[in-house]
């Protein structure tokens, strides 16, 4: 099974855009998980930004974060989160779509109990691949 959703990145905004969405669409934010919260720091990075968050509304879910410096959004502020059940997938995709491209970070288990990795493929779209099977 894959299930793909959006990933906003707002650099440093993100709580801000949550209200502003939560206003605009109604809706609830389902989580939210900051910087301070995880067990290493990240250079750069704001400890009371937003880590991740998720917000639905009438039937459309987006996966937002702070998590990556303005300088490095350059215009691109969106992921494409794809969560997938078959971890030897996950890998083949990660692979693949890492050709010619840029892993942002290596696919690895995670503290949040997920495997996950994140990349820029060739056409400079990012990608984030998430399984929750380990």
């Amino acid at each position: 099974m894959f299930k793909l959703t959006p990933y906003l990145f707002f650099g440093g905004r993100c709580e801000e855009a949550l209200d502003y969405y939560q206003k605009c669409f109604g809706g609830v934010v389902v989580s939210k998980q900051y910087f301070r919260d995880a067990p290493q720091t990240v250079e750069g990075v704001d400890p009371n930004w937003i880590m991740h968050a998720e917000f639905e509304a009438f039937g459309m879910k987006l996966m937002m974060s702070d998590g990556m410096n303005a300088k490095e959004l350059s215009g691109n502020n969106m992921a494409l989160s794809l969560v997938l059940d078959d971890t030897n997938i996950q890998s083949r995709l990660f692979d693949t779509l890492a050709t010619s491209g840029r892993v942002m970070m290596p696919l690895a288990d995670t503290f949040w109990g997920a495997r996950f990795g994140k990349l820029e493929d060739q056409f400079g779209i990012r990608w984030m691949l998430h399984s929750d099977i380990l």
